[in-house]
């Protein structure tokens, strides 16, 4: 590299640097020891404050935890941050159920999608001597049973069933977990639950008493059956096919009675969770717009930030994300001076979930 052009290099990494300098925002100054102290005794006596107010020093028993805590941290050059931690972060709303009930469609779905191209086989030989007997027989006849077969199969629908069956028996559970059915309640609803599937076993034993009989027949004779005998087939896929319906029926609307049951006490429950929430915060934004005076070795141009843990919304992921709100030093203390009320210092601060 000539003299000229590192020359000219070197000066350009130099205004660059300077550029970048300016750019860059005041980098805090590390704290003392002293200033750290000092601090951690403002963060002690705020928390214990907050504790207080807020009725997180009550226990339920002598051995029980307190009814919730604030803890707290300090960040140079950012501020103080306050974790909240309450009752109220372990509400779960409908998302379980909802979830529960999206998991089994969807795999109800896969499986009516896998039986029907025949990825999905019978865990036994049935199928393999259904395709044995087929290919014994002549393009015609192999065509007749062939047939037959098929028009039995798709007389059960056993994902949809099935999906209906544990979806119900989901909901009985969760209104139960929840307090809504008393124990013999909840016993009486599964026996219902348990006659059902019974019900639909036996309809599957028929189903495969019909199939082993054409299968057989299959095998054993080299014509297709008298008229007779189809007529006697037809009639039995028939009352088949109306016992299949009329239980299929029954059980879904035992599901969908439980899943209204359930999705009214979730969206109560939820109604109820967000009005404690709410109720949480206006005393939160009292306590600190009161109190804000033991935050002094806060720097003027810092902050605080409250994490109320879990009391987000629901996000999309079925999480519930932390609510975070932000004060600036000057509001906290102009609210503690009386120059504005807790619904001003709630106006002014920077609210948002995570």
């Amino acid at each position: 590299m000539s003299m000229h052009r590192r020359n000219r290099w070197s000066a350009t990494m130099v205004l660059a640097a300077a550029l970048s300098a300016q750019a860059l925002p005041a980098v805090a100054q590390n704290p003392d020891a002293g200033q750290l102290e000092e601090m951690r005794r403002s963060i002690e006596v705020f928390s214990g404050v907050m504790r207080e107010s807020l009725g997180f020093n009550e226990r339920r028993g002598v051995f029980s935890p307190r009814a919730g805590d604030v803890q707290g941290h300090y960040l140079a050059g950012q501020g103080i941050v306050l974790e909240l931690i309450t009752p109220l972060q372990g509400f779960h709303n409908g998302a379980s159920m909802q979830t529960l009930n999206s998991a089994l469609e969807e795999l109800s779905s896969q499986l009516g999608s896998l039986m029907s191209s025949g990825v999905v086989s019978r865990p036994d030989f049935d199928a393999l001597r259904d395709s044995m007997a087929m290919s014994l027989r002549s393009d015609e006849i192999a065509a007749f049973y062939r047939e037959q077969m098929q028009q039995l199969s798709s007389l059960l629908d056993m994902p949809a069933i099935e999906q209906a069956l544990a979806s119900a028996a989901a909901s009985v559970q969760n209104l139960s977990n929840l307090g809504e059915l008393d124990p013999d309640t909840t016993a009486r609803m599964n026996q219902q639950m348990q006659t059902l599937r019974t019900q639909l076993t036996q309809r599957l034993a028929e189903a495969e008493a019909l199939r082993r009989d054409i299968r057989d027949r299959a095998m054993q004779s080299d014509a297709i059956p008298s008229d007779e005998i189809q007529a006697g087939w037809a009639r039995a896929r028939e009352q088949l096919a109306v016992e299949v319906a009329a239980l299929r029926a029954q059980i879904a609307e035992q599901a969908q009675i439980l899943q209204a049951q359930n999705a009214a006490l979730e969206a109560e429950r939820l109604a109820q969770w967000q009005q404690s929430v709410a109720q949480l915060e206006a005393r939160v934004f009292r306590v600190v717009c009161d109190y804000a005076s033991g935050l002094r070795a806060l720097p003027d141009d810092e902050h605080l930030s409250l994490m109320m843990i879990g009391l987000g919304w629901e996000s999309g992921e079925g999480r519930r994300p932390d609510r975070v709100h932000v004060f600036d030093k000057s509001d906290l203390v102009a609210c503690q001076r009386g120059d504005l009320d807790a619904e001003d210092l709630r106006s002014l601060a920077v609210s948002y979930d995570f």
